[in-house]
Formats: C-alpha cells, structure tokens, sequence
C-alpha cells in the first residue's frame, strides 16, 4: 500500500460550476479573498484571524465569551483556543435549531452497502 504524497496528482477536480456555488467559494468571496491559496496564506499567517471568523461564520455561541480566540503564549506546541470562554456543544450543534427551519433537515445521512438509504433530522436527535 503506497502512501499519500503530499503535492501529488488530485485524483478528482469540481467542476467550476460547483466551485462557483460551494460554502467555501462563499467564505473565500465574502472575506476579500480571490483564492483558495489567499485562503490558505491568511489562514496560516493570522491564525487568530482565521479562526474566529469561522467561529463567527458557523455561528458558534459561548456563554462565557472568551477573552482571546487564540493564546500562543506557551509557543505554538501549547495553544490555548477560546480563552475564558464556555459553551455548550449540544446546544451548537442541535439546541439552538430548535423551532427553526432547520430543526426539519437532515443531520446525519447514511448509506448503508445494500443501498437503503436513512436520514436523521435536527429534531430527531434531540
């Protein structure tokens, strides 16, 4: 079994239409970006920066704001995220839909190797 290398051939490429319509194409548009790459350079170079927007974009609620996204004070090995902060996962990822649209959408999709298919929505799993 040969490995994966880094900076080889992608095996599958998107098409642009759905490069065009994905989230990702969204979040690089929305934050004055014009790449993929710009992404990756910002990301990597203001950590900071990059994590509390997608805590921002996925709308990720603490009851305890946190004092600083990211306390590299330690040095890299040893980050600290979301500093003073406190919050409740259930409520991120299924409480806070309660009474909303999205409460009715599929959370969890599966398909089994038969082919029968089941979906789980945001209330079910509450």
């Amino acid at each position: 079994m040969s490995e994966f290398q880094f900076g080889g051939d992608f095996v599958w490429h998107p098409a642009p239409e759905l490069i065009a319509q994905s989230n990702l194409q969204r979040f690089i548009q929305k934050h004055g970006l014009n790449s993929y790459g710009e992404l990756l350079q910002r990301s990597t170079a203001d950590i900071a920066w990059f994590w509390e927007t997608v805590l921002r974009e996925l709308d990720i609620q603490f009851y305890q704001p946190y004092s600083r996204v990211l306390d590299l004070s330690e040095g890299k090995p040893w980050p600290r995220w979301c500093v003073d902060g406190q919050m409740n996962i259930v409520h991120n990822l299924l409480d806070k839909y309660a009474g909303t649209e999205v409460d009715q959408r599929p959370a969890i999709k599966s398909e089994t190797e038969d082919g029968s298919a089941r979906a789980i929505t945001y209330r079910e799993l509450r």
